[in-house]
């Protein structure tokens, strides 16, 4: 430790500011140091700690939302390479405004388009942002729901307040199949509490939502698949990805 600065380092290390401890140490030790005016040495300081920890913050989130080591990038979601994709509404999005703004993202394409990649692009994006995110493939999600919901009612309600609370909730492959009546009010009811609390939901479907009714095994009650299509695309955005 530098004589003049070992108490401030001692401190910051008692507060486990450990880099910005020995980010002080290299500085104290540098020719210039002495004319370094308080708030050019404070920038020095904060800056290493802040970028230290916001790494460690993203690469939480990414961990907990299940997008750990995932490449999608914002930037490659523009036309080109194979891809055909509304730049305008790439643009748009790409601010995160519609997530803070509480609203809902929808992505079409035929299969093998490029929604996953697109979805995951979004979420990680949003984990940059310190927005909390979790990535889940649809059929997998509700198979767990319904099956915590036959085993233990007072879990499975928890878990859905849970999986309503999450800023940024994505659901891949979007009713991929027809589901039956159980799974089509969990949905619902998933759905139902997300909106309520104005959390944003993303969804990736091959499908267009004016037919998502015909996939909910709910025989011929059309309030259920409309309150879904509903919740999910009213004032939010759909984004179509083609191939080239």
């Amino acid at each position: 430790m530098a004589k003049n600065t070992a108490d401030i380092e001692e401190m910051l290390e008692y507060l486990q500011l450990d880099r910005m401890a020995e980010g002080l140490d290299r500085l104290a030790r540098t020719p210039g140091f002495p004319s370094f005016t308080p708030i050019q040495a404070l920038r020095e300081l904060i800056t290493e700690e802040y970028v230290a920890q916001k790494n460690y913050r993203t690469e939480k989130s990414l961990r907990l939302g299940k997008l750990k080591g995932c490449n999608a990038q914002m930037e490659n979601l523009r036309t080109g390479n194979g891809r055909i994709y509304n730049d305008n509404i790439i643009s748009q999005l790409a601010t995160l405004e519609f997530i803070q703004d509480r609203r809902n993202l929808c992505i079409l394409g035929e299969s093998g388009a490029g929604k996953t990649y697109a979805a995951k692009a979004f979420g990680v994006a949003a984990c940059n942002a310190d927005y909390r995110v979790h990535f889940a493939d649809f059929t997998m999600l509700l198979e767990d729901l319904c099956i915590l919901k036959r085993r233990d009612l007072a879990k499975y309600q928890k878990k859905v307040r849970y999986f309503a609370r999450i800023q940024v909730l994505i659901l891949d492959d979007f009713l991929i199949t027809h589901i039956e009546e159980e799974r089509a009010i969990i949905l619902f009811t998933l759905l139902k509490q997300r909106d309520e609390l104005g959390t944003s939901t993303i969804v990736s479907s091959q499908y267009n939502p004016e037919t998502w009714n015909r996939y909910l095994g709910v025989s011929d009650d059309y309030a259920m698949p409309d309150g879904i299509r509903r919740r999910l695309i009213d004032q939010g955005f759909v984004l179509l990805v083609e191939k080239a």
